[in-house]
C-alpha cells in the first residue's frame, strides 16, 4: 500500500493544476500517516508497563554498542538496511562529530518494539570525555546491557560504566562481542567478569567455532551459538543475519561441544540454585535430580529473579558485526531485565530532609526527572523525561520544583534517534521528549502545576552527578558583533552539557569554558562552528588546577557599608588551615561515621563539601550590647544558610591564580550581628571577605589533577613506557600486572565459576589450541594531568599503535615551587 501511494504521489509532482496539487498534498498527508502507523502505532504501541523495558547500552570505547544497536533496530523492523560505522550511515550516531571520527558522542534514544515489548533503549558513549552522558542515562535506566570485547576482555572503562550501574542498583546482562575475531576468547572474558567486575556470572550461551581452516576463512571463525537453556544450536545461514534456525543439540552433531554444554547447563542449574529455592523444589521434583531434564522456562524464571535482585548477570555471546547473536540477545532484555514495575520505587526527598517513596501509578499525580536536554534550531530546548507517576499530556502545564517555576508543555515527542514522532500522551515508566520547557534543566524535577502537596513541600527526585571538570579553554569571538551570538550558544550547550563550565576570568575579562578532556572541548568547538555557525576561536588548552594553603590564617572581618541609602553591617571571625589529601579522606569517614551514630546539631558539625571541611558556630551571637540582636528579623537557620553562602563564595576563587580552594578547614566563629542592619547579604559578605583575607596569610600554592593511569602494552615495550611515564611525564608507577591476571577479593576467590575453556572451544582440524591471544602487561602510575596532553598519540609511537590506555581523576596533588612558578608565568603570560 505505501508503495503504490509512494508511485502516485510521483506521477502527481508533474501536474501543474491545482486540482493536481489537492491531489498531491492528500497523498502526502497519507503517506506521512501510514508511515507514522506503520512505525509507531505498530512497532512501538502503548505497551503496558510490565510489556516496557527501559535499557541502555553501556561499555568501552569500541566495544561495538553502536554495531549491536544498529543491528538490534533492523532485526526489530525498524531500518531497512544495517548502519555501518564505517560508511557514516548509522541511526544512532547521526551528529557529523560521531559519523567523522567513528564513535559516540550524544547518548541517542529510541523506541521499538520486540516480540510484544517496548523497548527503550539508550545508546550511550563509551569514551571517558564524555562520562557525564553515561551517568544521567543510567540515572533513569532500568536494565542495562554490558558490551564485552572478546579480545580485550573487561577494559577500564568497561570497570567504570558498571561503578555507575552499580550505584543505582541496576540489573544487567552481558554480551561477550567480537568472538568472530583471531583472540577471542570467551572463558577468559567470564572470568574476567567474575574476577574483575565482581559479579556473578552465569553462562547461557556457548560459542561454536569451525574446525576447518577453510570454512573459518570463507565464513568467519564463529560457527553457530550453542543455547544452554534451550539446549539448541542457533545458526545463521543469510548475509545480513536477518533468518535465525533453532536446531536442537544433540551428541551427533559433535561430542566434544555437547559435552562441554552439558558441563554448562548443569554448572547453570547448579549456580541457580545456591541463589533461588524455587529451581531447587523443580530440581527434584520435576526433574528427579537430572540437570538436562529441568525445563527450560523454569531456567529462564530463575534466571530473571537473580537478575532483578543483581545476585548474578546472565552472559551471552555472539559477534554482531558478523550478525550472530543479536537477536537472542533481545529475547535475554525481554526475559531477564526488569520492567518499571520491577524495580523500586523512586525516593523523591521533601523540603524538611524527609524522604517519600513515588511508586509507579498510571492513574497517580503526574512526576516526571528531566535527565537530558538538547538544543534544536528549529524546535528549540528538547528535554527528555522519564515519567516515575501518572500521565504527562499534551499542552499540560507542569511546575518545576527545582527551579520553582511554571512550564508549558507543548508537544510530546518519541525520539527515534534524530527523528522525532509527535505524540499525545506519556504514561509512567516510559522515556519521552517535551517541547516547550523554557527553564528545565539536567536533573529537574517535574510534577503538575496543580499538585500544591508537592509544590509545597518541594519533592525532587534526586540530582544526578556532574563531574569536575580537567580542562578548560578561552573562548575568542571574531569581532565584537559576533559575541551574542557565541553567548547564546554557549548557554545552549551548557544547559545540553552540564559537565561544561563557562565563567569570565576577572583579571584578564576572557571568557572561558572548562570540560572533561581534550576530546570534549574539541567536540564544543566543532558544534559551535558547525552547528551554531559561531565566528569563533578557541585558546589553547589549559588544565583547572585547584589551590590550597599550607598555613594558617586568622582574620577578624567587618562588613560596614551603604547600599542604597541602607547601611549593611555584619562581623566575624575566620579561622583557616590547609590539609591534606588523606587527612581530608580519613577526616571524611570519621564525619560519615559521626553521622551514622548520632544527629549533632548543625551549627556545632564539621561538614565536608567539595573536598573541604568547615564549622560555622553560631553559639552567643547577640550577648554583647554592641551586637544586640533585638529588631533582628533572620532566623537562625537563614542565618546559617547566609555563613555558608559566604564560604562557598570565599573558597571559590583562590589567591594565586583564581582557581578553586579544596583540601582547606575553615571555622566561623563570633559572628556579630547589628540588629535591623543585619542582613543576609551582608553577612554572607562579611564571610567570604574573612575568607578572602586569612587566605592571604596562609601561604597558598597550586595543586594539580593526579590522574590514575591504566597502560596496556606488549612485555617488549614495559620498559620504553615504564621509563616515559616516570621521566618524562613525571609519573609514579605504583604497579604491574598480565591482562590475563584478575583482581578479586577474598570472597571472589573463594568461589569457582564456571567458564568453557577456550582450548575446548576454539580448536583446528589437528586439534591443536589456536586463540591467538597474547596477554598484556597492565601498567598502572599515578600521574599528574599536565604531563598527560598528547599521551595518546606519544603510546602509539612509543608502542607501534599496539598500546592502550585509560585515565580517571584519581585527586589532586601538590606540585614543586618550580613548577608552580612556570605554571603561574605561563597562565598569566608573563
Amino acid at each position: 500500500m505505501l508503495q503504490s501511494v509512494a508511485l502516485c504521489t510521483k506521477r502527481f509532482t508533474s501536474l501543474p493544476s491545482y486540482s493536481s496539487r489537492k491531489v498531491y498534498s492528500a497523498l502526502s498527508h497519507c503517506r506521512q500517516s501510514i508511515l507514522r502507523y506503520q512505525f509507531y502505532s505498530t512497532d512501538a504501541k502503548d505497551f503496558s508497563i510490565p510489556k516496557t523495558r527501559n535499557i541502555g547500552i553501556i561499555a568501552h570505547i569500541d566495544a561495538g554498542k553502536t554495531t549491536t544497536t544498529e543491528r538490534m533496530l533492523y532485526y526489530a523492523g525498524v531500518t531497512k538496511r544495517i548502519g555501518d560505522i564505517d560508511d557514516g550511515d548509522t541511526v544512532m550516531d547521526y551528529l557529523k562529530a560521531e559519523r567523522e571520527r567513528g564513535i559516540t558522542i550524544n547518548s541517542a534514544a529510541i523506541s521499538f518494539g520486540w516480540h510484544g515489548h517496548r523497548i527503550n533503549l539508550i545508546d550511550t558513549p563509551g569514551h571517558v570525555d564524555f562520562t557525564m552522558e553515561v551517568e544521567r542515562a543510567v540515572r533513569v535506566l532500568d536494565g542495562a546491557v554490558t558490551i564485552l570485547d572478546g579480545v580485550a576482555g573487561v577494559e577500564a572503562q568497561t570497570e567504570t560504566v558498571w561503578k555507575q550501574a552499580d550505584r543505582y542498583n541496576i540489573p544487567r546482562i552481558a554480551f561477550v562481542n567480537k568472538l568472530d575475531r583471531t583472540g577471542g576468547a570467551f572463558g577468559r572474558t567470564v572470568q574476567q567478569v567474575w574476577k574483575k567486575l565482581q559479579s556473578r556470572p552465569l553462562v547461557v550461551q556457548l560459542p561454536w567455532y569451525h574446525d576447518d581452516t577453510i570454512e573459518q576463512t570463507m565464513m568467519g571463525r564463529l560457527k553457530a551459538i550453542v543455547d544452554i537453556v534451550n539446549m539448541e544450536v542457533l545458526t545463521w545461514k543469510d548475509v545480513d543475519g536477518a533468518q535465525l534456525e533453532r536446531i536442537p543439540f544433540s551428541p551427533s552433531d559433535d561430542a566434544t561441544y555437547y559435552e562441554e554444554a552439558v558441563r554448562a547447563r548443569t554448572a547453570l542449574v547448579e549456580t541457580l540454585a545456591e541463589m533461588d529455592e524455587n529451581i531447587v523444589d523443580i530440581f527434584f521434583e520435576q526433574a528427579d535430580g537430572d540437570h538436562m531434564q529441568v525445563p527450560p522456562q523454569a531456567i529462564k524464571d530463575a534466571l530473571r529473579r537473580v537478575t532483578l535482585n543483581n545476585k548474578a548477570v546472565p552472559v551471552l555471546c555472539g559477534a554482531a558485526f558478523k550478525n550472530i547473536g543479536v537477536q537472542p540477545l533481545l529475547d535475554a532484555v525481554v526475559d531477564y531485565l526488569p520492567s518499571p514495575l520491577d524495580r523500586p520505587s523512586a525516593i523523591a526527598t521533601l523540603a524538611n530532609n524527609k524522604t517519600q517513596l513515588i511508586p509507579l501509578n498510571e492513574n497517580g499525580p503526574p512526576c516526571a526527572l528531566a535527565f537530558k536536554v538538547t538544543h534544536d534550531p528549529r524546535r528549540g530546548p528538547l528535554v527528555y523525561v522519564k515519567v516515575y507517576s501518572g500521565k504527562i499530556n499534551n499542552r499540560m502545564t507542569l511546575f518545576n520544583t527545582t527551579t520553582r517555576s511554571k512550564e508549558r508543555v507543548n508537544k510530546l515527542l518519541q525520539m527515534y534517534a534524530k527523528d522525532v514522532e509527535e505524540i499525545p500522551m506519556v504514561q509512567a515508566g516510559n522515556i519521552s521528549v517535551i517541547v516547550g520547557l523554557k527553564g528545565t534543566r539536567t536533573g529537574d524535577t517535574l510534577v503538575q502545576s496543580n499538585d500544591s502537596k508537592a509544590i509545597k513541600s518541594n519533592l525532587q527526585l534526586g540530582n544526578i552527578d556532574i563531574p569536575s571538570p580537567a580542562f578548560f579553554s578561552a573562548i575568542e569571538p571574531h569581532s565584537v558583533s559576533d559575541e551574542q551570538a557565541v553567548e547564546e550558544a554557549l548557554i545552549h550547550l551548557v544547559r545540553e552539557d552540564p559537565s561544561l563550565k563557562v565563567w569570565t576570568d576577572e583579571e584578564s575579562g576572557q571568557r572561558l569554558i572548562s570540560g572533561m578532556g581534550e576530546l570534549h572541548l574539541e567536540i564544543v568547538k566543532d558544534r559551535l562552528i558547525n552547528d551554531f555557525k559561531c565566528k569563533t576561536d578557541m585558546g589553547k588548552m589549559r588544565i583547572s588546577y585547584r589551590e590550597t594553603c599550607q598555613g594558617t590564617g586568622l582574620a577578624k572581618a567587618m562588613y560596614d557599608k551603604e547600599l542604597l541609602g541602607k547601611r549593611a553591617r555584619a562581623g566575624c571571625t575566620v579561622e583557616l588551615t590547609g590539609i591534606g589529601q588523606e587527612e581530608e579522606e580519613e577526616e571524611e569517614e570519621e564525619e560519615e561515621e559521626e553521622e551514622e551514630e548520632d544527629k549533632i546539631n548543625q551549627e556545632d558539625t564539621w561538614r565536608m563539601e567539595a573536598g573541604n571541611r568547615f564549622s560555622i558556630q553560631l553559639d552567643g551571637f547577640g550577648d554583647d550590647d554592641d551586637t544586640s540582636s533585638s529588631g533582628l528579623a533572620l532566623e537562625k537557620d537563614d542565618i546559617y544558610q547566609a555563613v555558608y553562602t559566604g564560604l562557598m563564595s570565599g573558597l571559590a576563587r583562590g589567591a594565586v591564580l583564581g582557581f578553586p580552594l579544596t583540601q582547606m578547614q575553615v571555622k566561623v566563629s563570633d559572628l556579630k550581628l547589628f540588629g535591623p542592619d543585619t542582613t543576609i547579604g551582608a553577612i554572607s559578605s562579611c564571610v567570604a571577605h574573612g575568607v578572602q583575607e586569612a587566605i592571604q596569610q596562609a601561604n597558598p600554592c597550586l595543586l594539580e589533577p593526579m590522574m590514575e593511569v591504566v597502560t596496556e602494552v606488549n612485555e617488549n615495550h614495559i620498559g620504553t613506557v615504564v621509563g616515559d611515564l616516570s621521566g618524562t611525564r613525571r609519573g609514579h608507577v605504583i604497579g604491574m600486572d598480565t591482562s590475563s591476571s584478575t583482581i578479586g577479593n577474598e570472597d571472589t576467590l573463594d568461589v569457582q565459576v564456571y567458564s568453557p575453556p577456550d582450548s575446548i572451544l576454539v580448536q583446528n582440524n589437528n586439534n591443536r589450541t589456536d586463540i591467538g591471544y597474547i596477554p598484556k602487561h597492565v601498567i598502572k602510575a599515578q600521574v599528574p594531568l599536565s604531563s598527560m596532553l598528547g599521551y595518546s598519540s606519544a603510546l602509539r609511537s612509543l608502542t607501534g599503535g599496539s598500546g592502550s590506555f585509560s585515565m580517571r581523576v584519581m585527586g589532586y596533588g601538590e606540585m614543586s615551587k618550580d613548577r608552580e612558578r612556570a605554571v603561574v608565568n605561563d597562565m598569566k603570560g608573563w
